[in-house]
């Protein structure tokens, strides 16, 4: 009777034993996993790629327009959108959006201050953290809209020269430059304040012809894409009138003008001469990209001119204060001035 007594608390004791390692055991996992949880780590900088140049003037407002990527890790882009609603962008607009990232799985956002966070395209307005800080919502403002310009939208050209272009909102003038045969520029790149021109007097030779036209920023900086007109093709007949006409009104009307950096001449229809000749009162004249005219040697299409230092004519036939020799074109034709 005892030895089975004995083996009874033997086995009594023995299930007991299991159960407490069960117990044990079950302790220790959850201990485990909440050491584990215990234990995520923190994402201490968050750094943000935005490129929003497909923002314009004009343009309806497309979160799509927005392009934005991380360099960081632990966490990824959940999504990007617009802080303030709308419908086209406008020249007085600052974009702003709000960039949610979330953290990847064991990791949360431990970021506090604004040197925790590296952005390019933008700068930090404020960063709000949820749920237990896995999720972080970003507010960005973008570059402001101040000095854009809206789309030209078309470009028309007729065979009697009469070029027009839609306006751009935002745009400080135009730039405009006449294409013959896919290959010549005619007269050069010209300036305009207004968003029409007449260039008959430039349809002067047989062949197709295109205008080319951007709008320009205030700062330069960004200024519109080349938009191309229709093309037109002029004929021997229609060239020589035009050329004829050309020479019995050599210059249009218009005014000299001058500030700090030199002269420029400005026409009737609002445009100014650049980066080509031009005849005014009998005398020839030559204009820089930005229009202003050069006095001095200046080296054109291969050949050297000289230009008066203080009118700006350029001298023909004749000998340079220098010494030199210029032919009745005004070139030099010797190698160098």
């Amino acid at each position: 009777m005892k030895r089975v007594f004995y083996l009874s608390e033997r086995i009594y004791m023995n299930n007991f034993g299991k159960k407490f390692a069960i117990a044990a055991i079950t302790g220790i996992m959850s201990l485990a996993a909440s050491m584990t949880a215990f234990a995520a780590s923190g994402i201490k900088s968050v750094k943000i790629n935005i490129k929003s140049d497909a923002i314009t003037v004009g343009k309806p407002r497309n979160i799509d327009d927005v392009t934005v990527s991380t360099s960081g890790s632990n966490y990824s882009i959940d999504g990007v959108d617009f802080l303030e609603m709308g419908t086209d962008w406008q020249i007085t607009d600052v974009p702003k959006i709000t960039v949610h990232l979330a953290a990847d799985d064991n990791y949360y956002f431990s970021v506090y201050k604004a040197e925790d966070f590296k952005i390019t395209g933008g700068e930090l307005i404020e960063a709000r953290r949820e749920n237990t800080s896995n999720d972080l919502y970003v507010d960005i403002q973008l570059p402001a809209l101040t000095n854009q310009v809206s789309p030209i939208e078309s470009v028309t050209l007729n065979n009697s020269g009469q070029a027009t272009w839609s306006a751009s909102q935002g745009a400080s003038g135009y730039q405009v430059k006449l294409v013959r045969d896919n290959s010549s520029t005619i007269g050069g790149v010209q300036n305009f304040t207004t968003n029409s021109a007449n260039l008959k007097y430039l349809l002067n030779r047989q062949g197709t012809y295109v205008l080319k036209v951007r709008a320009l920023s205030s700062d330069a900086q960004k200024n519109g894409p080349w938009v191309t007109s229709n093309t037109i093709t002029v004929s021997q007949a229609e060239a020589a009138r035009n050329y004829n006409e050309s020479q019995s009104q050599t210059s249009q009307s218009g005014t000299w003008q001058h500030n700090n950096t030199g002269w420029w001449y400005t026409l009737a229809d609002g445009s100014y001469v650049t980066s080509s000749w031009r005849q005014i009162n009998g005398e020839w004249y030559y204009f820089n990209a930005d229009g202003y005219m050069l006095v001095g040697w200046q080296q054109v299409g291969g050949n050297w001119y000289y230009m008066d230092l203080n009118s700006g004519k350029m001298l023909s036939n004749t000998t340079t204060p220098d010494g030199y020799y210029v032919g009745i074109s005004g070139a030099y034709s010797a190698t160098g001035k």
